[in-house]
């Protein structure tokens, strides 16, 4: 038995690699389309809401036949993790990914800004300073020697403190002696110290079973943490801290970057751009969605409170990441000059 269940997983393995290598390298004929197609993976779950605005970027990229391109989607992680499909990306091998600026950050160690609470005021300076700073835009062209550039942005929305109880996080007290899922990147370790709170670092997927569990006392997200990974049903409340807007970022092979002409490569940011406008129309509706879901579910929420006492706990942090270098705090400088 033993033997026939090694035999099965081995023909499971090598039917998984034929499918990869069809996919990758298929070999097309002379009189094959000479049509660009780029193949873009990402971890979102197939059929969610942000997965839906993601695959917009293949509707628009098919609007203008004469740009000839084709953007394929390869969703729900089935390409590996974020860091899996980053050194795919980075190796040529996938054309592009959409991921997490603090998984980024682990590659190139700027993008670990975007991880620094309390970094943007507020929505609309979040939404300013990504649009219009310099700096940020160099950031996206720095990693080009890297073997990838970043041509966009996914607007993700601010992160939010919730707990297996019902108590409002309205200064760091509320979270001493808990034990908070952080993000396994050091500066959402260190804010979550500086918060008051005992860090334990691990993957999205891994935080209802550690809830369930009670491996964790509680996690920081957004909304949709609540109700498309099901965390309403173990949590009993929500705080309205907005410590921290992380924005994804969407990544591009080099190799498949210089394969495109100019007209390509503009038609392809305009068309994130599309894309990252679009679901920022839908997104403050979308979390009023899963907030009354999760009010009904019975999760309190807690809305408008002062951060001050949030805010001046974290200061350290920022300056630890201007005291990296110049280069840091130009691009810190940069950002705050969009707030309000």
């Amino acid at each position: 038995m033993k033997s026939c269940r090694k035999t099965i997983g081995i023909a499971a393995a090598l039917l998984s690699i034929a499918v990869i290598c069809v996919t990758f390298f298929r070999v097309t004929s002379a009189k094959a389309s000479d049509k660009l197609v780029i193949r873009l993976a990402h971890n979102q779950a197939a059929g969610s809401e942000i997965a839906d605005s993601i695959a917009l970027i293949s509707d628009i990229t098919a609007e203008d036949a004469s740009m000839n391109m084709e953007v394929q989607i390869y969703p729900s992680g089935v390409l590996g993790t974020e860091k899996d499909i980053i050194e795919m990306v980075k190796a040529g091998i996938l054309d592009m990914a959409k991921v997490s600026s603090n998984t980024l950050g682990q590659f190139k160690e700027e993008y670990s800004i975007f991880a620094v609470p309390y970094l943007f005021n507020g929505q609309q300076h979040y939404y300013d300073a990504m649009q219009k700073s310099e700096k940020v835009k160099e950031l996206f062209m720095s990693t080009e020697d890297d073997g990838y550039i970043a041509v966009g942005y996914y607007a993700n929305g601010a992160r939010n403190f919730y707990l297996k109880e019902d108590r409002p996080c309205v200064e760091p007290s509320a979270l001493k002696g808990k034990k908070i899922r952080s993000m396994p990147n050091t500066t959402s370790m260190d804010m979550i110290e500086a918060m008051g709170g005992t860090p334990v670092p691990m993957a999205a997927g891994e935080t209802y079973a550690s809830l369930q569990q009670g491996i964790v006392d509680g996690a920081e997200n957004t909304e949709l943490a609540l109700t498309v990974d099901g965390h309403q049903d173990l949590v009993k409340s929500y705080t309205y801290t907005e410590h921290q807007y992380s924005p994804d970022i969407y990544i591009i092979s080099t190799k498949t970057w210089n394969r495109m002409t100019k007209e390509q490569q503009d038609y392809l940011v305009k068309g994130f751009e599309k894309t990252n406008e679009n679901f920022k129309r839908l997104y403050n509706g979308m979390m009023d969605q899963a907030m009354e879901e999760a009010e009904s579910n019975g999760v309190h929420v807690y809305r408008d409170i002062d951060k001050t006492a949030f805010i001046q706990a974290v200061q350290p942090i920022h300056n630890k990441f201007c005291a990296k270098g110049e280069s840091y705090k130009a691009l810190y400088d940069d950002i705050q000059k969009y707030a309000e």
